[in-house]
């Protein structure tokens, strides 16, 4: 975990660097909600959680950009059907997307933009918990029995947003959708999430 926040950081850091050399650099701060789900054959809702941290965001050219983001997620899935009871879990995530993006700009003050990249996320903490009031560390050896197998931390995916920008307040609506499975066993699900947030640009 700490490694990965270090990377995130250092990442942020580096381009900001370069930024300051080739062209425009900003950062903000950024928080929202997440409606997450998982491909799952078991009937199940999605889960809302929330999501918040650091964004950085360099222009390459007047319209195109690249925008990183070091976010804290919470994520998961609930009512999922096993045997007779409803489960739910909740992992949480340090994620690091990356994104490419084209941003139109209506008057000096208000922006739209859309942007596309891949995103990358390790689970550092999580619980599962059934309706009857127990609960298990997600990343155990009971968990394990539960799901078919280990819970994987590591989660890589694509995702996508849109938005709009006023004076450097962005209002952004985004996807992602995991290319790696929740465990590592053949019929294993993959994770999807729905998010929107806000933003604000120094």
């Amino acid at each position: 975990m700490k490694k990965l926040f270090v990377i995130a950081v250092m990442a942020i850091a580096c381009l900001t660097v370069s930024a300051q050399e080739a062209g425009s650099f900003r950062f903000g701060v950024t928080g929202g909600g997440n409606l997450s789900t998982a491909n799952l054959e078991a009937s199940h809702s999605s889960k809302f959680g929330f999501h918040a941290g650091l964004v950085a965001e360099y222009n390459i050219y007047e319209y195109l950009y690249i925008n990183a983001m070091a976010k804290y997620s919470m994520r998961g899935v609930k009512d999922v059907a096993f045997m007779e009871y409803k489960l739910e879990w909740n992992p949480g995530y340090v994620e690091v997307p990356i994104h490419v993006g084209y941003r139109y700009s209506a008057s000096d003050e208000l922006k739209l933009f859309a942007d596309l990249g891949p995103y990358f996320a390790y689970a550092v903490s999580g619980k599962i918990k059934a309706n009857d009031g127990s609960d298990a560390d997600l990343f155990s050896d009971m968990a394990a029995g539960v799901l078919g197998g280990d819970y994987k931390r590591f989660e890589f995916g694509l995702g996508g947003a849109v938005g709009v920008e006023y004076s450097g307040l962005q209002l952004r609506i985004g996807y992602d959708f995991a290319f790696t499975k929740i465990c590592d066993v053949s019929n294993s699900a993959k994770n999807y999430n729905f998010y929107f947030g806000l933003a604000y640009m120094f």
